[in-house]
């Protein structure tokens, strides 16, 4: 069994299975979610409810998450692995967390870092702290018969549970190729 703390954003919706698998793993979980009802309904899942904790704050509001996340970290640790799903019009988020990161963990961690399938041709350049293992995890689609989809969440779920299981560097979850057969 594992254990240390994790921080999952979008822990509440989309990720809401791997906050549990993380929980069932031994990990206390701080989970950032916006609203107290998918919360509530996260926590009837929950197998130990005493190790996970609601930061209920929408990360777009920057320096009350930044607040939220710094208390998680004075009350359970630092932060052994982060797992971020985190929308594109909150870029200071990720660089926020690194940032927090950095001042109050000294020894090596790993960042999941959740993206959606556009982003796999973008050249980010993203500060890390030197004790960062920084994951990146593609969310694309599924395609058959000439049909596409998105991946529901339990797919995008298990996507995340198994890269973070096998610690891989990179994982697309789904297919991104080929581009022009994407949902539109």
């Amino acid at each position: 069994m594992e254990s240390g703390h994790a921080l999952v954003i979008g822990g509440t919706g989309m990720l809401s299975d791997v906050t549990i698998w993380l929980n069932k793993k031994g990990y206390f979980v701080s989970v950032i979610g916006r609203r107290k009802e998918r919360y509530h309904q996260l926590m009837e899942q929950i197998e130990h409810s005493h190790n996970i904790s609601a930061l209920l704050v929408d990360y777009h509001q920057t320096k009350e998450l930044k607040q939220a996340l710094k208390e998680a970290v004075e009350t359970h640790g630092p932060y052994n692995l982060v797992v971020a799903w985190v929308h594109s019009s909150a870029p200071e988020v990720i660089p926020a967390i690194l940032e927090l990161q950095n001042q109050y963990q000294n020894e090596p961690f790993e960042f999941f870092h959740v993206k959606s399938h556009t982003r796999y041709y973008e050249n980010e350049t993203l500060i890390r702290p030197s004790n960062c293992v920084y994951h990146e995890i593609y969310l694309g689609f599924k395609a058959y018969k000439g049909h596409s989809r998105w991946l529901t969440h339990q797919e995008i779920s298990e996507g995340v549970k198994d890269s973070i299981h096998h610690r891989r560097l990179q994982t697309v979850v789904g297919q991104i190729e080929p581009w022009d057969e994407r949902p539109h």
